[in-house]
């Protein structure tokens, strides 16, 4: 065998064995570091546990059943009684809201106020209705019946829309002072809304004033 040959035959010993060890030091060191992983999620997970702050939110923590069913009762009492003269779209945009009998009811009303309207001048006058406060008078899985004390203040003017969105007053021109100015009669009115769950949904069956 030559010289130059052997030469050869020990040159690519020394590179496969490079090679070799050059590989397996990637595949150590690619195990450790999946090793690694699991441990340092253990500790961001400890971590998490020991402050309060960072800690994702639980079942716990969300509105449970019983609040949505309240939640949902107070904005739609407070929307009802929220409108502009002459304007049912604080309604009409609740029937999504309704049980089917309740819509039917409602749609029914609309159309007759509206009626009555259509041949009466203009007039600028709106409500706005706040809550004050509310409680249960009956909660289960399927049935809610809740209490709603309401502010409903009454304005001799409106937001209406032109060329902007802007308050007028009761002639209509534009209104430029204080909104609080525009109040003629504020009152306190107590309402029952009756609310059912259809297909995993809360949906308002009635909702009627209480005397007081």
């Amino acid at each position: 065998m030559s010289g130059n040959l052997k030469k050869i035959i020990i040159a690519v010993v020394v590179i496969i064995s490079i090679l070799l060890s050059f590989l397996v030091g990637i595949v150590f060191f690619l195990k450790e570091k999946n090793e690694g992983i699991p441990n340092q999620n253990n500790k961001q997970e400890e971590q998490r546990s020991k402050d309060p702050e960072k800690t994702e939110l639980t079942g716990k923590e969300e509105l449970t059943e019983k609040e949505k069913a309240k939640i949902f009762a107070e904005n739609f009492a407070v929307f009802y009684h929220t409108y502009n003269w002459g304007d049912f779209s604080n309604i009409e945009s609740l029937y999504d809201s309704m049980t089917d009998g309740m819509k039917n009811k409602e749609k029914n009303r609309v159309e007759r106020m509206k009626k009555e309207t259509e041949a009466q001048p203009r007039k600028y006058f709106s409500a706005k209705a706040k809550l004050i406060d509310s409680s249960f008078l009956l909660y289960n899985e399927n049935r809610a019946e809740v209490i709603a004390d309401i502010n409903i203040d009454d304005f001799a003017g409106a937001i209406i829309q032109r060329e902007t969105i802007l308050w007028v007053d009761e002639k209509g021109d534009p209104y430029l002072g204080e909104i609080d100015d525009l109040v003629i009669s504020s009152k306190n009115k107590k309402v029952k809304i009756n609310s059912i769950k259809v297909y995993d949904e809360w949906k308002i069956s009635a909702i009627e004033n209480i005397d007081e």
